[in-house]
């Protein structure tokens, strides 16, 4: 990467296993891109609750590559009960692998493997 690693935690303690696990998220996201300029993450408590496993921190992924900024949030807390019971290292996993399928996909569009539909000037289809 061009520029360093920022994470920033809001509203929490900075955790040195939640930074840990952002650090080989991002080696492994080295591996679907030739060209990483930058990535920043963030992860938030949304609110303070004094109830442990009461509130699921947000993720933020700012990936920076030539030609395009890929932005992934994952806001758990305000979802279903069903997600609220999620913890910061699965919010953080789920956050990665959206950005990972997005960095392949821009990937393929790069490379020509993404057929891309254009109309004519009469409004026709062709490929």
């Amino acid at each position: 990467m061009d520029i360093p690693l920022e994470l920033s935690f809001h509203n929490m303690d900075p955790s040195d296993m939640l930074k840990a696990a952002v650090r080989a998220h991002v080696v492994k996201l080295e591996q679907f891109h030739d060209h990483i300029i930058g990535c920043r993450v963030v992860i938030e408590m949304p609110h303070k609750s004094h109830r442990v496993g009461s509130n699921t921190p947000d993720v933020h992924v700012v990936l920076r590559v030539p030609g395009r900024e890929i932005v992934v949030s994952r806001e758990l807390a305000r979802g279903t009960a069903e997600q609220s019971t999620r913890d910061a290292y699965a919010v953080l996993d789920d956050a990665f692998r959206a950005a990972q399928l997005q960095l392949k996909e821009y990937r393929r569009i790069l490379h020509g493997d993404v057929k891309i539909k254009r109309r004519d000037d009469q409004g026709a289809e062709s490929s």
